[in-house]
């Protein structure tokens, strides 16, 4: 082995395991790398080196190819099929330098090569290198894994603070709603009316962020039967109509019957939330069209609108939650709240598929697809 080592003296830190069954080798690595302020362990055997692997896993692992017994080639596969070790880097040190032997260590998952006879220097720097890397990527984990406690724990909150406020503002808007039927035609009328239509948007967004948060967890119970879109339309159109009154906005929906096999209190959400929004962007005396399709077993419904149109750059970020915050940033509002974030996630939860067709200046039509039909194994 080639002993001549030029580089500065410089105090590292890391564990090393020396997997070699030739002691005199382990001696020299244990002797350079200790030096150096490394805590080295040494094993002469594959299995040995496996145990102790498993009980204080290292920084890097340099391993010898030709050992009796396990070869190094069998070591590497079983550290980088262990899920707890595929992270650890391993040097793998060895006199064979032909092609196929390469190609066999790269197979076997090895990191990296290191020559014998070997170089002090370069044992130095591949080590090195191999400990930072990994170093590197624990800091990485344990930033990640303290992010989302941090991330869960903002999340329970939010939560928390918005299940909470569900059943209160449910309650006034029970109130206004009663209030609203007492007031007949009266001088606030107008007022009541436009209370409650604030009140129910601002419900309807609590309901959004719990649903998103149980969509996004799979725990949304979903209870599908066929379901004529066209009804659950003109039913959230009936929901709407001061708003569509003041605004002196024709709404069209397709009378032909349009059967989905959907949740229809969900589906009547997403119907909601996309004529919502295509009201709230229609300008006083527009017009917005539904419409329906049926192909190859799926449903379509289209939204038209003649509002002031969307950059096509945003057309997927508007259904996604963090698109909407960059949107913001950007002061580019094209929806309200996490409605379309809901939407989306509602529809692919009932094998569905969402999406808009637009640009700027020239309107939007929102469409979303369900199943026409039950499976047939839940028929």
């Amino acid at each position: 082995m080639n002993t001549n080592s030029s580089s500065p003296k410089i105090e590292e830190t890391g564990s090393i395991l020396v997997v070699d069954d030739d002691p005199r080798n382990r001696t020299l690595l244990h002797d350079l790398l200790t030096s150096r302020g490394y805590a080295v362990f040494e094993a002469g055997a594959g299995e040995e080196a496996l145990k102790m692997m498993a009980e204080n896993p290292p920084d890097t692992v340099l391993l010898d190819i030709m050992m009796t017994g396990m070869d190094g080639f069998e070591v590497c596969r079983q550290i980088k099929g262990n899920p707890d070790t595929a992270h650890i880097p391993v040097l793998l040190v060895t006199a064979l330098t032909g092609r196929e032997d390469r190609l066999a260590g790269i197979d076997a998952g090895g990191d990296d090569f290191i020559t014998k006879p070997v170089d002090l220097k370069e044992v130095l720097l591949r080590t090195r290198n191999a400990v930072h890397m990994k170093q590197l990527r624990d800091r990485v984990r344990k930033s990640f894994i303290e992010l989302e406690k941090m991330s869960l724990m903002r999340e329970n909150l939010v939560q928390w603070l918005v299940h909470d406020m569900k059943a209160p503002l449910g309650g006034v808007l029970g109130h206004l709603e009663m209030l609203q039927m007492k007031t007949g035609n009266g001088p606030l009328q107008v007022y009541v009316d436009e209370a409650c239509a604030a009140t129910r948007r601002l419900h309807e967004m609590i309901l959004a962020i719990l649903d998103v948060s149980r969509l996004e967890r799979h725990e949304m119970p979903l209870q599908r039967s066929v379901r004529d879109l066209a009804r659950i339309a003109s039913e959230a159109v009936r929901q709407m109509a001061f708003e569509i009154g003041e605004q002196k906005i024709a709404v069209e929906i397709a009378a032909e019957p349009a059967p989905a096999w959907c949740d229809g209190e969900i589906t009547r959400r997403v119907m909601d939330n996309i004529l919502s929004n295509a009201l709230k962007y229609t300008p006083e005396g527009g017009r917005i069209a539904v419409r329906f399709t049926s192909e190859d077993g799926q449903t379509r419904t289209d939204i038209e609108d003649n509002g002031p149109g969307i950059d096509p750059k945003y057309h997927d970020m508007i259904f996604e939650m963090f698109g909407q915050v960059q949107m913001r940033r950007e002061q580019r509002t094209y929806s309200s709240g996490l409605g379309l974030a809901f939407c989306k996630m509602a529809v692919e939860a009932q094998g569905g598929k969402i999406g808009v067709i637009s640009e700027e200046g020239k309107g939007s039509t929102f469409w979303f697809t369900l199943p026409s039909n039950p499976p047939e194994n839940e028929v």
